[in-house]
């Protein structure tokens, strides 16, 4: 039978900060919306600058919340809590 991988708690490498996996996605976003923009002007659409802009935004945003969501799952499987506790009164 094959050796079974430790779970990510016994490791001893430390989880990536949500910040940098979050930041990480958008810098991979944004680098395809420059990618997509040189595709755009290959092509024969106008070279604007807004267009730009535009697709480097919006791709980042798509990478950011690609990578939240990612992160989210990763750190539900080591048993980690998503969301943060809020104290309720009592009635």
């Amino acid at each position: 039978m094959p050796a079974m991988a430790k779970p990510f708690a016994e490791s001893k490498r430390r989880a990536p900060s949500r910040l940098k996996v979050v930041g990480l996605g958008m810098a991979l976003g944004a680098v395809w919306g420059v990618v997509m923009w040189g595709i755009f002007v290959l092509a024969g659409r106008p070279a604007a600058g807004d267009v730009l802009a535009y697709l480097v935004l919006s791709t980042a945003m798509i990478g950011g919340g690609v990578a939240g969501v990612f992160g989210a799952t990763d750190v539900k499987r080591r048993g980690e809590r998503i969301a943060p506790r809020f104290r309720r009164r009592r009635k």
